[in-house]
């Protein structure tokens, strides 16, 4: 299919992995009662205040009002003061009117951002791979190719920065890049972040980092969690640094149907993706927007979020030990194991234990040098009783199925 074809450039975009695990299981009856952990959709309950504040008689009056795109003075401050506390910014760093950003969760801000980046002959868009598929759609419509970063055991999950040369860099619009990473849980540390910083600097580049996991970390992080780009610019006191960081209450208060998250980043980035959100970006709710400064200003909550998600991977530890390369990951709530096959793994647990899992290389690029194929991802999503059960199930599973792979 060429761009003058319905699809457009739109048709090398990697298909949806939730549309391919469908089809992978479509017409197959579940072994047992079906346990879903193949999406990353927080099924723990959202804090009671906030669904009130939804459900006020001002909130449901403001569905009758336009709401504004930049947001209401007392969603901004509640984010600022947020970002004050998480990250200890200088308070100069970072206007509350000009550079915070309400978004209807980050994935429409992912996508727009790509847009704003410096053009570029041959341009190229970087990504890690695996990757959220939000990104390689961005990079296709902002008329660049996108080019996947292998990501490995062997490089602590994250992309290997040695490895991209000065040609390629100047050639980057954009570069993606999350963490905690999705689907491995790596954190990378200041001087990682530092890096990447540079590299944009350097080489002009808009650097988008998607931090929407950094409030569920494991347990020896407490006391000094996952980093973000936004402590590396105030550090270097780079105000204009060429940054966007998102962030969102999906997964930090369990509230993925609320759609709200934020963008905030260097002024002169901020300040041109505002003017294009102000007519290409969809508004959040005014009565969304008040349930989302309640969230913002709690951090209560958080933590006992947080505390459950450690307590589901002391769950998983006991269960699988040093199984099917299991290991702890530093932050996220997702098990990446290896399972030699993902794809045959996934069809196998779903036939005997009901069990839904995402194969490895549906988050990947199967062309990219680096394979998830032997992958699994497995979303400790559900309730403790629930990941019990889906736990054991999951090792039942796959040791059958890997009974079965050697006898083949």
């Amino acid at each position: 299919m060429t761009e003058n074809s319905i699809g457009g450039r739109f048709s090398t975009l990697p298909e949806s992995p939730f549309a391919r695990l469908r089809q992978l299981l479509d017409g197959l009856e579940p072994g047992k009662t079906e346990i879903s952990m193949a999406i990353g959709e927080p099924r723990q309950a959202p804090p009671a205040f906030v669904l009130e504040a939804l459900a006020t008689p001002q909130a449901m009056a403001s569905y009758g009002q336009y709401p504004p795109i930049p947001g209401t003075p007392e969603l901004r401050q509640s984010i600022y003061g947020w970002l004050q506390r998480r990250f200890k910014l200088d308070a100069g760093l970072l206007d509350v009117n000009e550079q915070i950003l309400p978004l209807n969760g980050t994935r429409e801000g992912l996508f727009l951002a790509a847009q704003i980046a410096p053009q570029k002959p041959a341009g190229l868009v970087a990504m890690p791979n695996p990757f959220y598929q939000v990104y390689a759609a961005a990079a296709i419509a902002s008329g660049a190719t996108p080019l996947y970063l292998p990501t490995s055991q062997a490089s602590g999950f994250l992309p290997a920065l040695d490895e991209l040369d000065a040609q390629t860099l100047s050639r980057c619009q954009a570069m993606y890049f999350c963490s905690p990473a999705n689907p491995q849980g790596a954190v990378a540390d200041r001087a990682y972040l530092r890096r990447l910083l540079e590299a944009a600097m350097n080489y002009n580049f808009l650097l988008l980092v998607d931090e929407c996991y950094s409030e569920i970390y494991d347990r020896d992080l407490e006391a000094a969690p996952p980093p973000s780009i936004l402590e590396v610019i105030a550090a270097d006191e780079i105000a204009s640094a060429p940054v966007l960081a998102f962030h969102s209450l999906s997964k930090r208060s369990n509230l993925p149907g609320l759609r709200s998250g934020f963008c905030t980043g260097g002024r002169q980035a901020m300040l041109q993706f505002t003017k294009l959100r102000q007519v290409a970006g969809p508004q959040s709710p005014l009565a969304a927007q008040a349930a989302a400064a309640a969230a913002w200003s709690d951090d209560g909550h958080v933590a006992e979020n947080r505390k459950l998600y450690q307590e589901k991977f002391d769950i998983a530890e006991h269960i699988l030990g040093n199984r099917f390369g299991f290991y702890r990951p530093p932050g996220g709530f997702f098990l990446w194991l290896n399972v030699g096959d993902g794809e045959a793994a996934t069809r196998h647990l779903w036939l005997s234990q009901g069990l839904k899992v995402l194969p490895g290389a549906y988050l990947a690029r199967a062309d990219s040098a680096a394979s998830s194929d032997g992958y699994i991802r497995v979303a400790l999503v559900g309730n403790l009783d629930e990941t019990k059960e889906a736990l054991s199930r999951l090792v039942d599973g796959l040791d059958a199925f890997e009974q079965q792979q050697g006898a083949a």
